[in-house]
C-alpha cells in the first residue's frame, strides 16, 4: 500500500510544479536600440565640477533660493499627494505579504433554538447554545497567484519611491528655473527703467534745443516716441514678474501672494562658475540613475507579475481551514473537555467553465505589460533626448550669453559716443535715436540670455538626475516596507537595458 501512494504524492507534487511554472510567462523583453557610448553634445573640459547628485541647487551658493526649494520640497501640494500615494501603496504591499500567511478569527457566540419534536410535531422546550472559538483559514500558494500579487505591490512600492524622487527633482528644478527666470525678469524691468530715464533726459535735452531754435519738432516727437515705447515695456515685465512671484507661492505650497514681500527686492542672479561637462560619463551609467527610468522598469515588473496573477486563474485554488473551539448550553460550561469541538479541512475551487472569462483577464494583462514595456522604451529614449538637448542648450547659451555681453558693452559705448557727437553738432538725432535703441536691445537681450544660461544649467542637472558624480555602488533593492523617500534620495539596483521578472 505504501509503494503505490508514493509515486502518486510525486505526481502530484510534479503537476503542481509544472502547472507552477506555467502560470508565469517568460519576462518581456525590450525592443531598445543600441545606446550611444557617450553624449554627442558634451564638450570636451577636463574632469568632473563635482556638483552634489542630490541639493543640485546648493552649488548657486544662493541662501534664497536654498530656502525656496527647502520649502516647497517640504509643502508642495503635488509632493504630497505623491507622498499620500506612497504609503498606500506601501501598505497594499504588507497586505499583499500578509495573505501568504494564515489568518486567524476568534469567534464567540449566542443562540437559542426551538424546534418541533414527535410524531405530532409537539413544540420542544427553547435551548440556548454558546460557542466560542477560532477559525483557521490558509490558502496554499500551489500555483504562484500570491507570489506574484506580492512581487506586483513590491515593484509598485519601488516604482512609487521612484516616482516620488522624480518629482522631488523636477520640483527642486522648476523651483530654481522660476527663480533664475525672476532673477532674470527683474534685471530686464531695470535695465528697461534705466534706459526710460536716459531716453526722459535726452527727450528734455532735445525739447530744450527745440526751444532755443537749435532742434527741430520731428527730433522731439522721435525722442518722444522712443520714451513712449520703452515705457510700453515696462508693464509687461512687471505683470511677467508678478505670474513668476505667484508661480513660486504655489510651488511652495503657499497663496499666489504670499512671496510678493519677500521676493520683491532686486537682486543679481547668483554667479554662475564654470561647470566642467567633460566627465560625466556614458548614457548607460548616468541615465540609470534617473528616477522616471526606474519608476518605468519597475512599472513593467509589476505589470509582468501582474500577468502571473491572471494566468494562475486557470488552476484550482487549495484552501486549508477549520474550527477550534466549544459549545455548550451553559457559559460555565465552555472550557470542559466534553464540550471541546473541532472542524477541519481543504477545499478546491476550479473553475472549470467561464467562457472565456479567465483568458479574456490574461489576454488584458498581458497588453498591460506590453503596454508598460513601450512606456519604458519610450521613457529611455525621451531622457537620451532630454539630455542631449539640455547638453547643447547649455553650451549654446554659454556662448550666446558671451557674445551679448560684448555687444552690450559695444552698443552701450556706441550710444555714448552718439549723444556726445549729438550734443556738438556733429551729428542728427537718427542716430542718436538708433544708438539708444540697439543699446536698449543689446542689454535686454544680455539679461534674457543670462537668466537663460541659468536655467539651461539647471536643465542640464535635472536630465543628469540632479548632478554627477562617482556612479552608485550596486544594492540590493529595497524591500516594499523600506524607509521614508527624502529629498534627491537614489535607489540602487535598477539597470540598462531593462530585465524585468516574474
Amino acid at each position: 500500500m505504501t509503494r503505490s501512494v508514493w509515486p502518486l504524492r510525486l505526481s502530484v507534487a510534479g503537476i503542481a510544479l509544472l502547472l507552477a511554472a506555467c502560470a508565469s510567462g517568460p519576462p518581456p523583453e525590450p525592443a531598445l536600440p543600441p545606446l550611444p557610448t557617450a553624449f554627442a553634445n558634451v564638450p570636451e573640459d577636463g574632469q568632473p565640477g563635482g556638483e552634489p547628485a542630490a541639493a543640485f541647487w546648493r552649488g548657486f551658493q544662493d541662501p534664497q533660493l536654498d530656502a525656496l526649494v527647502t520649502r516647497a520640497l517640504e509643502a508642495n501640494f503635488d509632493l504630497r499627494i505623491a507622498v499620500a500615494r506612497l504609503r498606500e501603496a506601501r501598505a497594499l504591499a504588507r497586505l499583499a505579504d500578509a495573505s501568504l500567511l494564515p489568518q486567524v478569527n476568534g469567534t464567540a457566540g449566542v443562540g437559542r433554538v426551538r424546534d418541533f419534536i414527535g410524531p405530532d410535531n409537539a413544540l420542544a422546550p427553547g435551548q440556548t447554545f454558546y460557542s466560542v472559538g477560532l477559525d483557521v483559514r490558509w490558502e496554499a500558494d500551489l500555483f504562484g497567484r500570491l507570489s506574484a500579487e506580492r512581487r506586483a505591490a513590491q515593484a509598485q512600492v519601488r516604482a512609487g519611491e521612484a516616482d516620488t524622487q522624480a518629482l522631488q527633482l523636477s520640483l527642486s528644478a522648476e523651483v530654481a528655473r522660476g527663480y533664475f527666470e525672476l532673477r532674470g525678469l527683474q534685471e530686464r524691468l531695470r535695465v528697461s527703467r534705466a534706459a526710460l530715464q536716459t531716453q526722459e533726459a535726452v527727450l528734455r535735452l532735445v525739447q530744450a534745443r527745440q526751444d532755443v531754435g537749435r532742434g527741430t519738432g520731428l527730433d522731439t516727437e522721435r525722442a518722444r516716441a522712443l520714451v513712449q515705447s520703452t515705457a510700453a515695456g515696462v508693464p509687461v515685465l512687471e505683470a511677467a514678474l508678478q505670474r513668476t512671484r505667484y508661480r513660486l507661492a504655489v510651488l511652495c505650497g503657499l497663496p499666489p501672494t504670499a512671496l510678493d514681500a519677500e521676493l520683491e527686492a532686486q537682486r543679481p542672479l547668483p554667479g554662475l562658475r564654470s561647470v566642467a561637462l567633460g566627465g560625466i560619463g556614458a548614457p548607460e551609467s548616468l541615465l540609470r540613475r534617473r528616477p522616471d527610468i526606474r519608476a518605468a522598469e519597475l512599472d513593467v515588473a509589476a505589470a509582468a507579475a501582474r500577468v502571473g496573477v491572471a494566468r494562475a486563474d486557470l488552476f484550482p485554488r487549495i484552501t486549508l481551514g477549520g474550527t477550534l473551539g466549544h459549545n455548550a448550553s451553559r457559559v460555565g460550561d465552555l472550557g470542559d473537555g466534553s464540550t471541546y469541538v473541532y472542524n477541519l479541512g481543504a477545499q478546491l475551487l476550479w473553475n472549470l467553465l467561464d467562457f472565456g472569462r479567465v483568458r479574456a483577464q490574461i489576454a488584458a494583462a498581458d497588453a498591460r505589460s506590453e503596454a508598460a514595456l513601450r512606456v519604458y522604451e519610450a521613457t529611455v529614449l525621451a531622457a537620451l533626448e532630454e539630455t542631449e538637448g539640455a547638453l547643447a542648450s547649455y553650451t549654446h547659451t554659454q556662448q550666446q550669453a558671451q557674445h551679448l555681453f560684448d555687444a552690450a558693452r559695444a552698443a552701450e559705448a556706441a550710444a555714448a559716443i552718439a549723444r556726445g557727437r549729438f550734443e556738438v553738432g556733429v551729428i542728427d538725432f537718427l542716430a542718436v535715436l538708433d544708438a539708444e535703441r540697439e543699446q536698449l536691445a543689446a542689454r535686454d537681450q544680455l539679461a534674457q540670455s543670462q537668466a537663460g544660461a541659468a536655467v539651461a544649467l539647471v536643465a542640464v542637472y535635472k536630465a543628469l538626475a540632479g548632478g554627477w558624480g562617482p556612479a552608485p555602488e550596486p544594492s540590493s533593492a529595497p524591500s516594499a516596507t523600506s524607509g521614508a523617500v527624502g529629498p534627491g534620495s537614489v535607489a540602487s539596483g535598477s539597470r540598462l537595458p531593462l530585465q524585468a521578472t516574474r
